[in-house]
């Protein structure tokens, strides 16, 4: 009887995707819950400022350094150095001294 039970036994066929997609929610969940954090931020930032934004982008976390050329808030963009941001993509934005 106990090896008839293990022919019905379900099948992932997509090993540990399940979790990668759970871990990826996750990740998109605390990135939106802290959007209003970022623009709170954004908004306290002149043009000048030296800035260290993480963000992501073609599904890599990307560290930048620079200075702050100009806020597009219609477009909702960041341009620091040669880098163009979008405010969504940005998971932690800081004023360097």
């Amino acid at each position: 009887m106990q090896n008839r039970a293990k022919i019905f036994m379900p099948f992932d066929a997509l090993g540990g995707f399940k979790d990668a997609l759970k871990r990826e929610e996750e990740l998109h969940e605390n990135k939106f819950s802290n959007k209003e954090t970022i623009l709170e931020k954004i908004k306290k930032l002149n043009k000048g400022d030296r800035v260290e934004i993480t963000y992501f982008y073609n599904f890599e976390v990307i560290n930048s350094f620079g200075e702050l050329k100009a806020i597009d808030y219609n477009n909702k963009k960041l341009r620091v150095s040669n880098s163009v941001i979008d405010f969504d993509m940005i998971d932690e934005i800081k004023k360097r001294l």
